[in-house]
């Protein structure tokens, strides 16, 4: 799978997750997690805070292990900044940049858990043991790299999604368990994805646990209007 691919694979894992919110009046969310990615036999761990603004689309992600990081989105758009190291990247996609702990908490919010706005289009939809299975196509633009994704939603949660390639074979799948209702929407609290390699293995593998959600906190939380100083220097990157 190429690196373009898994990174947009991966990051359709939170995207995913904030769509149910925006059926709620949720103005903002901050929601502790942590990340174990399991890859070429290799355990690494992620602690942080993500902070979601629902009105402006804008995820504000706040890595404080192993390292301090914070990350920033918005459309088509990530920033990564290293407040001990003073670095910068900028990384500009083609079209919205979807992100890992993102896409399970900001689809959610978003109509169509997000797809319609990343330029999916709904092909058909299935109804399995109470399951509803929709079948999405990608972007004329993006078909020589994406293929179908598939979710599944059951009692108004989703519970599974499935990413193919443009051969329409599988090389992501990303469980959603414990959900949480916040509001009037659901909200899983545990997420387990994988990633295959052309025999089907499981390449890498992501559980994501997330604790401690506050919404529509009454303070105003800084960190979403954070921006990286003006004393340092962004290497931008186009991808």
């Amino acid at each position: 799978m190429s690196k373009i691919l898994q990174i947009l694979s991966t990051f359709l894992l939170i995207f995913l997750q904030i769509r149910s919110l925006h059926a709620a009046p949720l103005k903002t969310l901050s929601i502790d997690f942590t990340r174990e990615i399991t890859e070429n036999g290799k355990k690494e761990r992620i602690e942080g805070t993500l902070h979601y603004d629902v009105e402006k689309l804008r995820v504000v992600i706040h890595v404080k292990k192993p390292i301090k990081q914070i990350m920033v989105a918005k459309e088509n758009k990530l920033e990564i900044y290293y407040p001990d190291q003073k670095q910068a990247f900028r990384f500009i996609s083609e079209g919205p940049v979807p992100l890992p702990l993102v896409e399970t908490i900001i689809q959610s919010t978003q109509a169509e858990y997000g797809l319609t706005a990343l330029g999916y289009t709904l092909n058909k939809h299935d109804i399995v043991d109470e399951i509803l299975y929709t079948y999405w196509k990608p972007p004329g633009k993006t078909k020589e790299k994406l293929g179908t994704v598939i979710l599944g939603i059951q009692n108004e949660r989703l519970i599974s999604a499935e990413v193919k390639n443009p051969k329409e074979i599988i090389v992501a799948r990303t469980l959603y368990q414990e959900h949480k209702k916040i509001g009037i929407a659901y909200i899983p609290m545990q997420v387990t994805a994988s990633s295959y390699g052309e025999k089907s293995e499981v390449i890498r593998l992501e559980k994501i646990l997330f604790s401690k959600p506050q919404a529509n906190s009454e303070k105003p939380n800084p960190i979403l209007k954070f921006k990286i100083p003006q004393s340092v220097k962004i290497k931008e990157i186009k991808w």
